[in-house]
């Protein structure tokens, strides 16, 4: 036999097909117990070292399926280069054509995605529970909890945000300004130097209102409700005598009260 050719005796060259028995390696550098039928048999498992790419660990879980080489074809320094999977047991994420995700899937159910489709780029991290990040081709960014509160932080449309709270409840940042909504309809909208409040019932609910300047326009006083509804229905009450006399016992007129319209609670500057 040539020599060349006698040095290559008992060698195992190329890829091996084998499969996780375990995982749990005492020196805690990636290394797995596996069978490599084609080269030990069915029942024989040996301690293959890893191959990963730089800055990388990741160890297949018991029951995956590895590719086996050995270093310089010695059958006794097996390395694992890495993992295929059976046929229908790919992730979900991957089942694209053309393969334009990148994906990385954990046991667990973890997934990091990174999606090249032209014109709807992605990246995605999203996990088990459903709780993800993501952000598009535009760089717009959303982020959601696993029950559904959601923050959407757009990079078009003026930069826009948005956070959706699983309750229904909303609130929006634009370029104008600030909308807060509860799921019943009640809104508060800043925009410019107006605020608008939008509810079936306003409550003011403080020891003292101040308004300042020209809240009193024209010299008008702030009405109190109360009081002055009380004070109106004096005025439609109250009668005259006539040369007819009157037509129900007179009432008097309704004394004037100070300051009756005025709330001392209420600060007009």
């Amino acid at each position: 036999m040539h020599p060349d050719l006698a040095r290559h005796t008992g060698r195992y060259y190329g890829k091996y097909r084998g499969s996780v028995v375990d995982n749990a390696d005492a020196t805690m550098v990636g290394a797995i117990m596996v069978t490599v039928p084609a080269v030990f048999g069915a029942t024989l498992a040996v301690w293959a070292h890893p191959c990963f790419p730089s800055g990388h660990f990741f160890v297949p879980p018991i029951g995956a399926f590895v590719w086996v080489e050995f270093e310089g074809g010695d059958r006794q320094l097996p390395i694992w280069v890495g993992t295929f999977y059976p046929t229908n047991a790919a992730p979900p994420e991957s089942q694209v054509k053309p393969p334009d995700n990148r994906v990385v899937h954990t046991p667990g159910g973890h997934v990091v995605e990174f999606d090249d489709t032209d014109g709807a780029e992605r990246v995605v991290i999203r996990h088990a529970s459903n709780a993800f990040v993501a952000i598009d081709q535009a760089g717009s960014i959303t982020i959601a909890n696993k029950n559904g509160t959601t923050m959407s932080l757009s990079a078009a449309d003026g930069g826009n945000a948005m956070l959706l709270s699983e309750h229904g409840q909303i609130m929006t940042l634009t370029d104008a300004g600030i909308v807060l909504m509860n799921k019943d309809g009640a809104a508060l909208d800043l925009t410019g130097d107006t605020v608008r409040i939008t509810a079936k019932q306003i409550i003011l609910d403080g020891t003292t209102v101040a308004l300042g300047n020209g809240a009193a326009a024209g010299g008008q006083p702030t009405v109190m409700g109360t009081a002055f509804q009380a004070l109106w229905t004096q005025f439609l009450m109250h009668t005259h005598p006539t040369a007819m006399g009157p037509t129900l016992p007179p009432v008097p007129p309704a004394p004037l009260v100070p300051a009756v319209h005025l709330s001392g609670a209420v600060l007009v500057k």
